[in-house]
């Protein structure tokens, strides 16, 4: 299996873009490079830019992240496509994040978890529990959270609006 890995990351790793990716933890990869689009598979991994599908055991961390993000905790700086993880960290988020907690700063899109929290959102939270700073959409759930919210209760059950 380690010989096959080193062929195929000299073989990637002659082109620009990586295609095939394999990470044991951090920066320890096959091939060495910071920029991924197609596949990586890893235990844990730190990747500067994934244009693709990034796979992780444990953690999974794009600076700057295009496709699919899967692990037991997934963060992204800068997010477009579905995090799909048990703990999702975001930046910045357009898409769909599906997990049991959503910790994000920026989302345009949905959130599926038992627990979301959020700075600002511009979509809908399903959650147990939703807290949002300041949101334009929908939240649905056991509590709703709307800390700014001028046109109905900061705080309702089952669901929340502001828009």
């Amino acid at each position: 299996m380690i010989a096959v890995t080193v062929l195929l990351g000299g073989a990637v790793s002659s082109s620009q873009a990586q295609v095939f990716k394999l990470s044991l933890w951090g920066d320890i990869c096959v091939p060495k490079d910071s920029k991924t689009s197609g596949l990586e598979l890893a235990i844990g991994t730190q990747t500067g830019e994934v244009e693709g599908v990034q796979l992780a055991f444990l953690y999974a961390q794009a600076d700057k992240m295009q496709g699919v993000q899967w692990a037991l905790v997934s963060k992204t700086s800068d997010g477009k496509g579905v995090q799909w993880s048990f703990v999702n960290l975001a930046d910045k988020f357009q898409g769909a994040q599906f997990s049991a907690v959503n910790w994000s700063k920026d989302v345009e899109g949905v959130q599926f978890g038992w627990v979301n929290n959020i700075d600002s959102m511009n979509g809908l939270q399903l959650g147990f529990v939703n807290i949002t700073g300041q949101m334009k959409g929908l939240q649905l759930g056991l509590v709703n959270i709307i800390k700014n919210n001028p046109e109905f209760l900061p705080v309702f059950p089952f669901f929340n609006f502001c828009f």
